[in-house]
């Protein structure tokens, strides 16, 4: 069940050219037939078939409940044949359970040793999941990916007390497409923690654009590893060896094109027709803002795309037709000076990293390059703009959102009108599809690109906008998106109708106004007193201020004040003995510290609230110091004989993660009640990780018990994924252990590691709250991107009708 084609996938699933290859489809005629194929690792029962629709499906049951011994459940095949070239494996998943959040390995074994990699499968629907090659670890030396001799698919146990339960499989498949991403070997994802960064913002913006790609590390990378791709892609590779730039170079003598960004290795600048400059920082915030393109030869380029960039690494085109495509602007709308994009015959360089800021533009942006470099791919990218303008907000089909505007909209005329409206987006999209039926893609996406745009527009003004909501954003930068000016900002997000702002004034070591506990920061040296600035203005706007303090953590503090703490054994220590710059929450002194410096806040100011984040352990790995030790024997009464095995994974595991939780929940105890002493009526609130009890187990938070004990008055679960689907299964476990106890008020990473959202998505997701009476929303984060994007769209929205938070009650006037 091996065979090769060429492939462009339906509108459904993604939309990419190149080359897949079927290693099995699993629609086996007979059970036995299957079994024959595949052999069950120990304990998994024997594979059966099953029907989905009218595909035979394979069924792998995991007797997890009947058999407590097994921690998988299995299944090898014999493959022996080359994987060399494949960037990319998938397989379509369906569990049994609603609850399911099972963790799916994949192993290739080669030799001696396997290559595997794993992704997790939640709910019960059909699910793609997808194992880039370059994350892939090799285990026990494997020969190779030339010499694949099984394939092996698992599917682990989530707990003790799971019942026994099955998974549908079909569609394995291995797929090399146009363009690979070229990022440093799996073992190096911590410490070139910026390249994978970088790498996943480019293969979402491709992605969503309908361009597959995969990732090749550089120790793999090889001819036949890159075998017939277009394009390679460095998103920011500043140690890669002189063996993978020997590679590139010859990659682009045979005809191939190499992407650069932030970093041109010396060894590529000949070939490439880009030599690299200088290092350049602008003297203030905004002074580079924009980035302003132009070039005949290069279709479908935009004519500005903003990103908020804090430096850049200059260049300047030496041949191969190299010119600069576009060039830096700041916030004032002057040109810079400064190359932004350089293109040549044999590749491109951008000046600073690809941000995720501006991401329709920013995908136009990208997808240009891509298509000018190989121009068969603008059937993908139009295919892929004709299934965007499917999806508008939290809706999958053009269906779904007419159904849910003409079910819900009020007056009967506005719905009348709504839906004439929308009827007449289908003509657009009707002649998109025409046009790529012609093989005319690149004129297709512009009507697709319109059809959207106009379908977003209706969505967005036939959205609710009811009086009792919290409408929050978080604001990580102490000075807001225009520093210096608190007034600009309160005004447009109040304009807006938003009534919440969360703004990180103080961390572990560092304050942005004049504290007596913490460090103060060069900020407000130099702009004064950030809480001050900030108050005024969001009281003049009736904007509520809660103050968000990042605990534990020491990256921002002066090194000579983390000097001090670590040579007085108040840091944290890894299980395998690494020095980790974070507060040890079990120290006496500490626990004043943190207790002391969000107590000054509400003595000083009268804020309408305060805001744990980082109320945490920064793993299960921490923290294993001498004085945890100590305390954790003084604490308990238990001698520890074996340091730090027993607590870590021996038998006093379960008695250090609760002594670890603990320590968490009295600090968050004790700032709430003397908190509520100094100012009553103060509000106490904490940025939570989403998952639970996992996240008690692993970082020692236990929000559940929080909320329940009446220490915090609302709580912000950073619930940040692209999938609409996930954020409400997460909202929905969230408040089954909430239990109506506090509201909550999810986060909606609109600009995000995990997740960059349109408008309409972030409009999307503030539905899924209000479908679920979470109370509010809480959107990450504030920056000059989200206020021209999110803000304005929000403001002519759900923003329409002024609100109060459920946490506050209406003041009378």
């Amino acid at each position: 069940m091996i065979y090769q084609l060429p492939y462009f996938l339906s509108l459904a699933l993604s939309f990419t050219t190149g080359t897949e290859t079927l290693l099995d489809d699993f629609n086996y005629a007979t059970s036995s037939a299957a079994r024959q194929a595949w052999t069950e690792l120990k304990g998994t029962l024997p594979l059966a078939m099953q029907k989905s629709g009218s595909q035979n499906v394979l069924l792998l049951s995991a007797p997890f409940q009947s058999n407590r011994d097994i921690p998988r459940a299995g299944i090898d095949k014999q493959l022996n044949q080359s994987l060399t070239a494949p960037g990319l494996f998938t397989i379509d998943v369906k569990p049994a359970s609603p609850d399911s959040n099972h963790q799916v390995s994949i192993y290739f074994k080669s030799g001696p040793g396997w290559y595997s990699t794993s992704a997790r499968i939640k709910g019960t629907d059909w699910q793609t999941l997808r194992f880039p090659k370059g994350d892939f670890r090799g285990e026990d030396k494997p020969r190779g990916w030339d010499k694949i001799e099984t394939v092996r698919l698992v599917v682990w146990r989530e707990s003790d007390s799971e019942p026994d339960t099955h998974f549908q499989f079909r569609n394995l498949k291995a797929i090399t497409g146009d363009v690979t991403i070229v990022v440093p070997d799996l073992s190096q994802k911590q410490k070139e923690k910026d390249t994978f960064a970088a790498a996943d913002r480019i293969e979402t913006f491709l992605e969503t654009s309908g361009i597959g790609c995969d990732r090749i590390s550089e120790s793999e990378l090889s001819l036949n590893t890159l075998g017939s791709r277009s394009i390679a892609i460095l998103p920011f590779n500043p140690r890669i060896s002189s063996q993978a730039c020997g590679v590139l170079n010859q990659f682009m003598e045979r005809g191939g094109k190499v992407y650069l960004n932030f970093n041109i290795p010396t060894a590529l600048e000949k070939n490439l027709g880009i030599k690299k400059g200088s290092y350049f920082k602008p003297d203030s915030p905004g002074g580079l803002a924009s980035i302003h393109l132009q070039d005949a030869g290069i279709l479908g380029l935009p004519a500005e795309v903003k990103q908020a960039s804090w430096n850049l690494v200059t260049a300047t085109p030496t041949g191969h037709n190299a010119r600069i495509v576009g060039e830096w602007y700041d916030d004032t709308g002057k040109p810079t000076g400064k190359p932004a994009l350089i293109v040549s015959e044999r590749g491109a360089y951008f000046s600073h990293l690809i941000l995720r800021d501006d991401p329709v533009q920013k995908q136009a942006l990208l997808t240009a390059l891509m298509a000018h470099f190989q121009p068969r791919l603008w059937d993908a990218i139009a295919a892929g703009t004709i299934q965007q303008a499917e999806q508008v907000g939290p809706f999958h089909s053009f269906d779904e959102l007419r159904r849910s505007i003409v079910s819900t909209v009020t007056p009967q005329q506005s719905k009348v009108l709504a839906a004439r409206d929308l009827d007449r987006t289908s003509a657009l999209l009707v002649r998109a599809k025409q046009l790529l039926q012609k093989k005319e893609a690149f004129q297709a996406i512009a009507f697709a690109r319109r059809c959207r745009e106009e379908r977003v527009k209706i969505y967005l003004l036939t959205r609710a906008s009811p009086p009792r909501e919290a409408r929050a954003f978080w604001d990580h930068s102490p000075t807001g998106p225009y520093p210096g000016d608190w007034d600009r900002t309160c005004k447009e997000l109040a304009d807006a109708g938003f009534n919440m702002l969360i703004v990180n004034m103080l961390w572990g070591g560092l304050a942005h106004y004049p504290s007596d506990v913490l460090p103060r920061s060069e900020t407000f040296k130099t702009q004064g007193d950030q809480i001050e600035q900030c108050l005024q203005a969001a009281r003049k706007y009736g904007l509520e201020l809660h103050i968000w303090k990042v605990n534990h953590n020491l990256s921002t503090a002066p090194p000579s004040f983390v000097r001090q703490l670590r040579d007085a054994g108040r840091t944290q220590v890894s299980v395998t003995g690494e020095a980790s710059d974070w507060l040890n929450p079990a120290h006496p002194e500490n626990f004043q510290l943190e207790v002391d410096s969000m107590l000054e806040v509400v003595k000083k100011y009268p804020v309408d609230g305060i805001h744990f984040d980082y109320i945490r352990y920064p793993n299960d790995r921490h923290d294993y110091s001498d004085y945890s030790r100590q305390k954790f024997e003084a604490d308990t009464g238990i001698k520890v004989s074996n340091w730090p095995a027993d607590c870590y994974k021996g038998k006093l595991k379960s008695q250090y993660r609760d002594w670890r939780a603990d320590q968490i929940t009295r600090l968050v105890e004790t700032v709430s009640r003397e908190a509520r002493k100094i100012r009553p009526g103060v509000k106490l609130s904490a940025a939570v990780f989403r998952e639970y009890p996992d996240c008690r187990e692993w970082v020692a938070q236990d929000w559940p018990l929080w909320a329940r004990r009446g220490y915090l008055d609302f709580i912000c679960p950073m619930d940040y994924t692209a999938s609409d689907e996930q954020f409400r299964l997460w909202i929905e476990d969230q408040q089954k252990h909430l239990a109506g106890s506090i509201p909550v008020y999810p986060g909606i990473g609109a600009l995000s590691s995990e997740a960059t959202l349109s408008s309409d998505r972030v409009l999307g997701q503030v539905d899924v709250t209000r479908q679920l009476n979470t109370g509010g929303f809480t959107v990450f984060s504030l920056k000059p991107q989200t206020l021209s994007s999110v803000v304005p769209d929000f403001k002519r929205s759900a923003g329409k009708v002024k609100a109060t938070p459920p946490h506050h009650a209406p003041k009378k006037r």
